[in-house]
């Protein structure tokens, strides 16, 4: 490991456990759609950056390894989205994960530093540092948009009956 992808590694682990605490307890989803994009962008915006910064030149093995690591934060935002629960109370809607999340978002991160491991064992930077900020950010993006998205129907829902 270089000293470049420590600071990564802390920012993505300090990242992973206020999400996850934040998550798994219940939590007031805000109404403005900048709750859903905000951090997740945040996210995805510092690891191009720093792609683009460490002038990165992509070879068939980096492109490989960053499609299959987009692919698997996409499918495990929607399926932790897909269980999280969102109730309303008292006219506001509030969401967790649960314990299903949980478990998706830890098979997701297993998965994605393993192939963080591979693209290193490989010779392949890419599949580490800011690819890895920018899978966390499109994994949390996604799993924001179907939250949002259960919350907007059920308020729907509630305004018809």
């Amino acid at each position: 490991m270089s000293f470049g992808t420590l600071p990564n590694a802390l920012v993505v682990i300090a990242v992973v456990v206020a999400v996850v605490a934040r998550r798994l307890s219940w939590s007031e989803l805000d109404n403005s759609n900048a709750d859903v994009w905000r951090g997740p962008v945040v996210l995805i915006g510092i690891g191009i950056y720093q792609l683009y910064a460490d002038h990165v030149h992509l070879s068939a093995a980096d492109v490989t390894l960053l499609v299959i690591g987009a692919g698997v934060a996409l499918v495990a935002g929607v399926a932790s989205g897909r269980v999280a629960q969102v109730e309303r109370r008292a006219g506001k809607v509030f969401y967790r994960l649960g314990l299903p999340g949980l478990g998706i978002m830890v098979a997701y991160l297993v998965i994605r530093l393993g192939l963080a491991g591979v693209g290193h064992l490989l010779g392949v930077p890419v599949a580490e540092g800011g690819a890895l900020l920018v899978s966390l950010g499109a994994n949390l993006l996604t799993q924001s948009m179907i939250i949002q998205g259960k919350a907007s129907r059920m308020a729907e829902e509630y305004t018809h009956q």
